[in-house]
């Protein structure tokens, strides 16, 4: 038998994540499940004397995001996503959370100095001058510059399709190039698998914003994701041609 939950995640610095999840029994009790994404989640039923939004807040403060409410049977297995209402119980009315999104992380270590993150600042600000020289016409690439803010702030936070290619496109580059002093960025999908910083692998990454790799080619390659392609026509060859 399955139950409805409402599920959050937490995503590590390595690319895999953690689940935690809610059912409110409706007699005074709710059940929790937590455990490592993809594994048979553990469980404990606890009275409301330990108030649910409490532990929700706490999740929410320590990095976790809400993913939407899914069907876990009593195994602890995670069977399938829940047509029901997207926005978890017990919490102010929020915006509609169901949308499929990829996952992203900004880990600084506690012992970075204000010049590292200006650093990292400057790298991100880089990226984005350059995505909008590519497409200035493009309405995503209009957005990074308002997006620039949250991107660079250590935590961790979603990207929907909305936001367009461009802000996957700044974020890879970040990950690829390397950040200042042990800052580790980190993307991942829905389902807890991550998305490298290798562009040419990650197909199913740009199908998500409804592009593939030759539409960004131009842009990734000024972004050094991809090499960029030799034009022999550009090419003047020093051998004579001979006819027999």
């Amino acid at each position: 038998m399955s139950k409805q939950y409402d599920l959050y995640r937490f995503i590590h610095g390595d690319g895999s994540s953690k689940d935690w999840a809610f059912h409110n029994n409706g007699d005074g009790t709710y059940t929790l499940r937590w455990g490592k994404t993809g594994t048979k989640l553990q469980t404990k039923a606890f009275e409301n004397a330990q108030p649910l939004q409490n532990r929700i807040l706490e999740k929410t403060k320590k990095g976790y995001q809400y993913v939407g409410q899914v069907m876990i049977d009593d195994d602890g297995n995670i069977t399938k996503a829940s047509p029901a209402s997207s926005k978890p119980a017990g919490e102010d009315p929020q915006p509609t959370q169901d949308e499929a999104r990829i996952y992203w992380r900004i880990k600084i270590p506690s012992n970075v100095d204000s010049t590292a993150v200006s650093l990292l600042m400057g790298l991100v600000t880089g990226y984005a001058i350059a995505i909008l020289r590519a497409y200035p016409d493009c309405a995503w690439a209009e957005k990074i510059e308002d997006d620039l803010g949250d991107l660079i702030k250590p935590g961790a936070g979603s990207l929907l399709k909305e936001n367009g290619v461009g802000s996957l496109l700044l974020l890879m580059a970040l990950k690829k190039k390397g950040a200042p002093s042990g800052v580790i960025v980190t993307l991942c999908h829905e389902d807890g698998v991550e998305i490298s910083d290798q562009l040419k692998l990650e197909s199913q990454a740009l199908s998500f914003f409804d592009t593939d790799l030759e539409s960004v080619r131009s842009i990734a390659e000024s972004l050094d994701l991809l090499d960029k392609r030799l034009d022999l026509s550009t090419v003047e060859t020093s051998v004579d041609d001979f006819y027999f």
